[in-house]
């Protein structure tokens, strides 16, 4: 007697699936202007005693400008918590508010999303 059957091939490996980020980028962005919003990141610089970069992963392009009326509480790069609310960025607006002296440095913020800081922690 002879049976016949159909033999299955192998299966092709199937791709492992992407890895996909834990944390939503681009928070900032999705946030609304006059919304308050709270973020811990590292000062990447401080521009001038009322203005300074923070940078996270979770900030969208990875940094965020932050305003201060109080000058800029540490240095690169310590880890701050600032809470605060979103503006859009225009420093012809700003420029005079947080004496934030030459253009030059706040060109790849115009127009964008940026903390003016209620609170600023500094974390040890």
């Amino acid at each position: 007697m002879l049976v016949t059957g159909c033999a299955s091939r192998p299966a092709d490996p199937q791709p492992t699936p992407e890895p996909t980020a834990t944390v939503r980028l681009g928070t900032v962005a999705r946030a609304e202007v006059g919304a308050r919003l709270t973020v811990t990141a590292s000062i990447e610089r401080v521009l001038t005693r009322a203005a300074f970069v923070v940078r996270d992963a979770d900030l969208t392009q990875g940094r965020l400008l932050v305003l201060s009326g109080d000058p800029a509480p540490a240095e690169p790069p310590q880890l701050v918590t600032v809470s605060g609310t979103v503006i859009e960025f225009s420093y012809r607006d700003l420029s005079a508010r947080y004496d934030l002296g030459s253009l030059g440095p706040y060109r790849n913020f115009e127009g964008g999303r940026a903390l003016v800081a209620e609170e600023v922690t500094i974390w040890n």
